[in-house]
């Protein structure tokens, strides 16, 4: 199957080395940048730069790498995280496997949903969703269901855009390939205060918009419990996000919280 695979990283403050690192992988790669101002002004072979003039998240950077990916012809789109871990060898064994495959969302990072509250867990049995760190997007896919939806911002748009997915009849893959990780660095944002934030409202975000009803009907009987449980632990993340989802303040945390 003669396919066209280009891979668009969503990225935020990258440094320079890094982006002539990653240009190196394929014949065509597609970076779209977040960071509020354009650090950097480089013209490299083969590489295609769209600077944003302010941090549109995840799934808005990844809407933009798509468009931009689709009008070059592209019948697969890789979302790729900044701190993958890929080799030349590794991205085209990937794109080989992509090549072979039906209209599907494909990736190496799979995750599944509890019964009771549908949170996201790291697991590769049930696949229930493809994480965004790394996930291969058919055309026919983005065709029928659109794009990742942006006011999450951050955290909980792969599992929404995976159940939308599944929900139009389109399967889930965990490819095998073990030539993409993680960088070994740590998530300096995990447990931070926006990091808890957004977690806490874009949960219950993605249970309003995807979940069964009994999921639904668990969740908001529980949103007092959720509640004093921060309380209790000092979570002021957590609470800033269960406030803002009642508010119906989705999108950038754009304001300051106070201690």
């Amino acid at each position: 199957m003669n396919s066209t695979v280009i891979p668009v990283f969503v990225t935020y403050n990258l440094g320079v080395d890094r982006f002539v690192k990653l240009n190196e992988l394929w014949n065509k790669v597609i970076f779209v940048d977040n960071s509020e101002t354009k650090l950097i002004d480089l013209k490299l072979r083969r590489l295609s730069i769209v600077w944003n003039e302010m941090n549109l998240g995840y799934g808005g950077g990844a809407n933009i790498g798509i468009e931009q990916a689709l009008s070059l012809g592209a019948d697969w789109v890789i979302i790729m995280n900044q701190d993958l871990k890929i080799t030349r060898k590794g991205l085209k064994k990937f794109a080989d496997e992509l090549k072979r495959t039906n209209p599907a969302l494909v990736g190496p990072f799979a995750g599944s949903l509890d019964e009771k509250r549908w949170t996201t867990m790291l697991s590769s049995k049930p696949v229930d969703y493809i994480s965004g760190g790394c996930m291969a997007i058919h055309r026919d896919v983005i065709d029928k269901i659109g794009n990742f939806y942006e006011p999450y911002f951050m955290y909980y748009e792969d599992a929404d855009y995976c159940i939308r997915a599944k929900k139009s009849g389109f399967p889930l893959i965990q490819s095998m390939t073990s030539d993409i990780c993680h960088e070994d660095n740590p998530y300096q944002g995990k447990g931070s205060f926006l990091h808890e934030c957004y977690l806490a409202r874009n949960h219950l975000l993605f249970v309003e918009s995807q979940a069964l009803l009994s999921v639904k009907l668990y969740e908001w009987s529980r949103l007092p419990k959720s509640y004093s449980e921060f309380l209790e632990s000092d979570n002021k993340g957590g609470l800033s996000g269960i406030k803002d989802y009642l508010l119906r303040r989705f999108g950038e945390k754009i304001y300051e919280h106070r201690n």
